[in-house]
């Protein structure tokens, strides 16, 4: 019966990649707001994944490998990422470039370089996952931003 029991509460490969793509931006947004180097958060976000709790919930343990895809991707490719992103911004009401704020940042950066690394996972899927991580951290209209920007990048660089 333990093993049913184990079986049974065994993370789907889903709900990995899901807190992968979470971890990933909050590591992104670390090293943004504090210039660490990619491989000691990397290795820090790994270390502290089995322990990690959100709003009292532990967080399931995220797929490594895909943890490690995006955050070292999206380091790698962060230049060519934020100018694609910024063409799709729009002005601000001054009429310059509106600027996103660091969580914004790190997470559009994260999604951003999985439409352009990973072709073999549908668009839709990426996306999704990314607005269930902005969901944690904003009220809508953020969501509808990064909905827009995602949405965007996909289809120019899916066509």
């Amino acid at each position: 019966m333990g093993e049913a029991v184990e079986k049974a509460s065994k993370p789907s490969a889903k709900a990995k990649a899901l807190s992968a793509r979470l971890c990933a931006v909050q590591a992104i947004y670390q090293i943004l707001q504090t210039g660490a180097p990619v491989e000691q958060v990397l290795q820090q976000h790994l270390d502290d994944a089995p322990t990690k709790e959100i709003d009292g919930e532990q967080l399931v343990v995220p797929d490594g490998a895909l943890l490690k895809k995006i955050l070292l991707g999206a380091q790698e490719r962060k230049e060519e990422i934020l100018e694609m992103l910024d063409a799709n911004l729009k002005p601000d009401k001054e009429g310059g470039k509106a600027k996103l704020d660091m969580l914004l940042q790190a997470i559009l950066l994260c999604g951003g370089y999985e439409l352009l690394a990973h072709q073999d996972i549908d668009s839709p899927i990426i996306i999704n996952d990314y607005l269930n991580v902005t969901h944690g951290f904003y009220d809508k209209g953020a969501v509808s931003l990064v909905n827009g920007m995602l949405d965007a990048l996909a289809k120019s660089l899916r066509a």
